[in-house]
């Protein structure tokens, strides 16, 4: 029976999403069934208000996975008081048999050989993976794109495609981290594949070859390095007739070149020195401005990135200490009518002074620089009123202290605190825009009681937000800032139950609302949970499990012309796992 159906399978559908092991042919584990059923009710009731949902809703789901010689074939299915589906996830359909170091790929698929040549574009066709010990090859070839005709009844041709064929290959050795690889990509559209052109289209059939070397060696214990050069040749109009001697031999081996042909080139290095308690590592990227390469569907192009990101362990690794700050600019090649600068710090702090406390810091700053005009001088000096000089800076520190205590006892407690500042700010040609500000706060005290597995915990929350504002008045211009702020108290309890099998939790929380100094709202929010899921005498057939949610918002009456409203949602889930 189970011969019969992987036969069926095989032959009579395309299957996706996985890879066939060969080796498991004829064992146990050759066919597996797993899936779950799942039943949730929904009970809402609102009063004082109109209601925002139906009073009683249902819904019922099921999925069932098949899974072939590790192919998985999905099912599910959901039906509901308002509808009902039934999928099976074969659209993107592929086979991916796999037998010992030998991957192979068919169907509508991707692959990845490198960022900047072939990039996880999907493919219909072929490709096939070798890794040998220390040894990697592969090789793909297939339809990227097919030809989308002109469509009378739309006003845009953005939809029309040429039909664009690719082929590419890749190979290299790893191992002891020392590695050396190149890849090769190449696509064309077939110019034939589309054989009306309505007027004014803006759509060209394209070709494009892109090649990259990259490695990485170890060059001591302590000290590592590794880099990727890559060049694209894109022509963007094949159908131009003028064909142009304006590149160099290399270039012109690529692919034939047109007076619509550009090369771009894009390149990464990094250089790491590990210590026992030191580390640090120095990065850098160049992506040419217009970088494309059609075996990718973005690039982030245009940019110079600078990277340096040291840490440090101290007293005996109880404090770590990391760094990280980088520089980032935009057009390289002096065309654009903006440049915009970017410098992003960030510094975390993990210390553990004592058996029981935890400390963690971290701030991180983000700054960018923006001049309508480039300039030799990065910084920003006053200049004339039709130049833009454009300053934005984020800044975010956080802090989180615990301590724990009672571990010898029945009664286990834990105290902390968090915090959370984050400002954000402007400033245009001379003018310091207002900035918004936000400060969070929250304090807990959690107690557990081991041999009940009953656990109590206190929490108070606070934040306070900190917006400028301007309106232009018939008086004139009228600015400020808005504080709104919110806080108050809560409460969380829950017990085990039944050697771990059944929980009962149940907590409520305050929160009061100051907007401007006036009072906007006035919240009790209020939770609980039933949670069950019993053993079984043979865990092989299944686990069910139950739960139980209710949720009750009473919204107290925060001025004289509001009223108390509140609102009951009550979720009740049945679910069985196989």
């Amino acid at each position: 029976m189970k011969k019969n159906l992987l036969s069926f399978l095989l032959c009579g559908i395309t299957i996706s999403l996985s890879a066939q092991n060969l080796e498991k042919i004829g064992q146990k584990d050759m066919v597996t069934v797993s899936g779950g059923l799942n039943f949730t009710s929904i009970l809402y009731d609102a009063q004082g208000f109109e209601a925002r949902r139906d009073p009683f809703t249902w819904f019922f789901s099921g999925n069932l996975n098949v899974t072939i010689l590790d192919v998985s074939l999905p099912f599910t299915y959901s039906y509901s008081n308002q509808r009902g589906t039934f999928t099976q996830p074969f659209n993107m359909q592929a086979v991916h048999p796999k037998w010992k170091w030998i991957q192979g790929h068919a169907g509508t698929t991707a692959m990845n050989f490198s960022n900047y040549t072939l990039a996880g574009h999907v493919f219909t066709g072929g490709g096939v993976e070798l890794t040998p010990a220390g040894w990697y090859a592969g090789a793909m070839y297939g339809r990227l794109r097919k030809a989308i005709t002109f469509d009378p009844s739309m006003t845009s041709t953005d939809q029309m495609s040429f039909r664009r064929m690719g082929w590419g290959v890749k190979a290299g050795f790893d191992k002891d981290g020392h590695a050396i690889g190149i890849t090769y990509f190449t696509a064309k559209d077939e110019a034939g594949s589309l054989l009306f052109l309505p007027p004014g289209a803006a759509i060209a059939p394209m070709q494009n070859t892109a090649l990259s070397i990259s490695g990485k060696t170890k060059l001591s214990t302590w000290l590592s390095a590794s880099a990727e050069f890559a060049v694209s040749g894109l022509t963007r109009n094949t159908n131009a007739e003028t064909e142009t001697t304006d590149f160099n031999g290399w270039q012109k081996w690529l692919l034939p070149t047109r007076t619509t042909t550009q090369f771009f080139r894009a390149w990464n290095a990094a250089i790491t020195f590990t210590k026992k308690n030191f580390s640090v590592a120095l990065k850098h990227e160049h992506v040419d401005p217009d970088y494309q390469t059609l075996g990718a569907y973005f690039f982030n192009n245009d940019l110079q990135n600078y990277t340096l990101a040291p840490s440090f362990k101290l007293w005996k690794g109880k404090l770590s200490i990391g760094l990280n700050t980088g520089f980032q600019r935009n057009n390289l090649d002096k065309l654009r009518q903006s440049t915009t600068q970017r410098w992003v710090g960030s510094v975390n702090v993990s210390a553990m002074p004592g058996k029981n406390w935890t400390l963690n810091a971290s701030y991180s700053n983000f700054t960018a620089f923006t001049n309508q005009r480039p300039q030799a001088d990065p910084f920003w000096v006053p200049t004339a009123a039709d130049t833009l000089n454009f300053y934005q800076l984020s800044q975010q520190a956080s802090a989180l202290v615990s301590k724990s205590f009672g571990e010898k006892s029945k009664w286990k407690k834990n105290v902390a605190v968090n915090t959370m500042y984050q400002v954000t700010g402007q400033q245009q040609s001379g003018s310091v825009l207002p900035s918004t500000t936000i400060v969070n706060g929250n304090v807990s005290f959690g107690v557990q009681h081991a041999p009940s597995k009953t656990t109590i915990s206190v929490v108070a929350n606070g934040n306070q937000s900190v917006t400028p504002f301007s309106i232009l008045t018939p008086l004139g211009e009228v600015s400020g800032t808005i504080i709104a702020q919110q806080y108050g108290p809560g409460l969380n309890v829950s017990r085990s139950f039944a050697g771990g099998t059944m929980r009962v939790a149940a907590g409520s929380s305050y929160n009061r609302a100051v907007t401007a100094g006036v009072l906007t709202g006035n919240v009790i929010s209020s939770r609980a949970q039933f949670s069950w899921s019993p053993k079984t005498s043979k865990p092989k057939w299944g686990k069910p499990s139950l739960q139980f949610s209710p949720i009750f918002v009473q919204r107290l009456p925060a001025s004289a012309a509001t009223r108390k409203t509140s609102e009951l949602t009550a979720t009740v889930n049945l679910n069985y796992t196989f």
